[in-house]
């Protein structure tokens, strides 16, 4: 998306990208989240575009993922990569829609419970992996690099996957209130 340039206020072309860290709250839970607008250096204006409200949304939903215990976009996109699957054929083979892969590793919509939890199965094991594709009639399609099988590929990565327990998110990205921090162990 084109960032917009032209102030539609004075129709100077002064506009900037800015972003504010502001405190958000989320069942209990407080975090300062970025919030993105634009300004005109021209005649001061600050207005925001889609894009910038993209952003805003995105972050905001990624932190909420977070309090509710669901997978970060990011995670759902390492997984769906790791098993050499295409956005298109981790709907089919998962569901919820052609696009839903897409917004979920996006961090544009909020996947649900059951979703997270069928997830969370086939990355902790290949055979839940192996099943899903049996059942779906996919085996063909789906192949990891070379001549190796993706589901044989996923099942050496489990072999060898850590329980680390570390925060889903760099505390750059969002900065948690003193209260929130007290919470943290907590469940909402």
């Amino acid at each position: 998306m084109e960032a917009l340039k032209t102030c539609p206020f004075c129709g100077k072309e002064a506009v900037q990208q800015r972003s504010e860290m502001r405190e958000t709250e989320y069942k209990g839970h407080r975090a300062q989240l970025p919030l993105h607008y634009l300004v005109c250096e021209a005649c001061g204006a600050d207005f925001g575009s889609a894009h910038e409200a993209k952003l805003t949304r995105r972050a905001t939903l990624a932190w909420r993922k977070q309090i509710d215990g669901l997978l970060p976009g990011c995670d759902i996109a390492a997984l769906r990569k790791r098993y050499g699957l295409t956005q298109a054929q981790a709907a089919t083979l998962f569901g919820g829609g052609s696009v839903a892969f897409s917004k979920y590793e996006n961090d544009e919509v909020m996947q649900s419970e059951a979703m997270d939890a069928l997830l969370r199965l086939v990355a902790d094991d290949a055979r839940a992996f192996e099943t899903l594709v049996h059942e779906k009639g996919m085996g063909g399609e789906i192949r990891g690099q070379g001549d190796e099988p993706a589901i044989r590929q996923a099942a050496h990565h489990s072999e060898r996957k850590a329980t680390d327990q570390t925060a889903l998110y760099e505390p750059r990205q969002f900065r948690l209130t003193e209260e929130d921090r007290a919470l943290k162990g907590k469940k909402p």
